[in-house]
């Protein structure tokens, strides 16, 4: 109980510390992030990532070999829980852009926090499970510099930067029944910034220009809901006539929507006249124009995700083990009613489909390690929401994955302990496309449960 309780301690801290930074200082450099509300991050689940990022049909904290994890992705996961869970994963996120004209390219390493979250049962007879967290959802970091001649001015050199973000804290109820029916809701809060500066500067000999400064600074936030859905039915049975065992194949079917989402958005506006000091930096020689505390909003539009998933799974003398799992979903996002103070942007609905899932070699072999481990693998394909060009960005990725156990201690019987690793890679844009995308994303996570609050037996 002291070793997890000093853990999450250290563990949040951490997470924290990470946020924070990261939101300060980052190493990547994408031009897409400049439409809608940046880059948005593969926010699942570590297990679902690895699997190609399936997560409406996917629960956990059924069977003995899997742990259980918070699959924020549905909130009717959460009336599985039977034992206090907390999960923290961070990132490691490398991107290479390719642009064809003018030929030029750039490679970019994050490293940041993935999610924070805590899930726990209300009550385990009635199957009601609690959940809250946070996890950021996009990034905007992007410096674009454009050169151009201009006619009776020589040339002019433009400089576009864009920073900021959009995160999340959620709180969620799940709700489970014995027929295999389980229901769930997400609320909480969505905030974020995005600020957007434009540097211009006129090149020539004989006429001094001075340096302009065009600068949007948006911050907004607002209350979000979800809802979710998962039914699970037992389709067919065998025993094992030498070792009794008996052998189950289930299909499970999932469904989550998000409704479309108002913020409430405050930005400030400046234009202004600079120069560049000694260390690089600007300062102010004339204001031009400035306006303060602009009130608007930014219109988000609803999404819906699909999916099933087919599991096989043997009751032993250690309990219900998972021998494998697979499946596949949809996702779909109308991303054309995307407002940000009631225009526009250069984004398109959007659509992916996710397959993947995962196998235990032999959980009821109690020698091997490796037998007991959990691998995973998956793949994504859709069309991206950005569509700076016109010609639309399509995805694609494939993962890999595992979710290794760690033996549990004779003192920590009640405790579990899950280590999760993930590697995907992918791109974003194709050939007709002028600009283009690969990524790579490394994954860890680590899942701690524990018994709390049990009434002891003996002091």
């Amino acid at each position: 109980m002291q070793f997890v309780s000093s853990t999450i301690r250290s563990a949040t801290i951490l997470f924290s510390a990470l946020l924070i930074t990261t939101t300060l200082q980052s190493q990547e450099n994408s031009p897409f992030s400049r439409f809608g509300l940046g880059n948005f991050m593969h926010g699942q689940h570590a297990i679902s990532r690895s699997m190609g990022g399936i997560s409406a049909a996917y629960a956990d904290g059924i069977t003995m070999n899997n742990s259980q994890t918070v699959n924020f992705m549905n909130p009717a996961t959460y009336g599985n829980f039977y034992l206090l869970s907390y999960d923290l994963a961070l990132d490691i996120d490398t991107r290479s852009l390719r642009r064809e004209q003018p030929a030029s390219s750039f490679r970019g390493t994050n490293f940041t926090p993935s999610y924070l979250a805590v899930g726990a049962p209300i009550d385990k007879k009635k199957g009601l499970g609690l959940a809250f967290g946070m996890r950021p959802l996009s990034r905007i970091n992007y410096q674009v510099e454009q050169r151009a001649r201009l006619a009776g001015i020589d040339s002019v050199n433009n400089i576009f930067e864009g920073r900021g973000g959009f995160n999340q804290f959620f709180v969620g109820i799940g709700k489970k029944w014995k027929n295999g029916l389980s229901v769930g809701l997400n609320t909480g809060y969505n905030f974020g910034r995005k600020n957007i500066t434009t540097r211009t500067q006129f090149v020539n000999d004989s006429v001094v220009y001075y340096k302009a400064n065009m600068a949007n600074n948006t911050s907004y936030g607002g209350a979000f809901f979800q809802g979710g859905v998962q039914y699970e039915k037992e389709i067919s049975e065998r025993i094992d006539p030498e070792t009794k065992f008996a052998y189950k194949r289930s299909i499970r079917l999932g469904a989550t929507y998000t409704l479309g989402q108002t913020l409430n958005a405050q930005q400030d506006r400046f234009r202004e006249t600079f120069e560049n000091d000694g260390q690089g930096g600007i300062f102010r020689i004339d204001s031009i124009t400035q306006q303060n505390n602009i009130r608007g909003t930014i219109e988000l539009p609803s999404t819906y995700t699909a999916g099933f998933m087919f599991i096989k799974r043997v009751n032993t003398n250690r309990g219900l083990l998972d021998l494998w799992s697979f499946g596949a979903e949809y996702s779909a996002t109308a991303w054309s009613k995307y407002r940000f103070y009631n225009q526009a942007d250069a984004l398109v609905d959007n659509w992916v489909v996710r397959v993947g899932g995962q196998f235990c070699p032999d959980p009821t072999n109690l020698t091997s390690y490796w037998s007991n481990v959990n691998y995973r693998f998956g793949f994504f394909s859709g069309t991206d929401y950005a569509n700076p060009d016109g010609n639309g960005l399509k995805t694609f990725g494939i993962s890999i994955g595992a979710g290794m156990p760690m033996r549990r201690w004779r003192v920590y019987e009640t405790q579990f302990t899950l280590i999760n690793a993930g590697l995907d890679f992918g791109r974003r844009g194709s050939n007709v496309n002028n600009i283009t995308e690969n990524f790579i994303r490394i994954n860890f996570s680590l899942s701690l449960s524990d018994l709390w609050f049990q009434k002891r037996k003996y002091d």
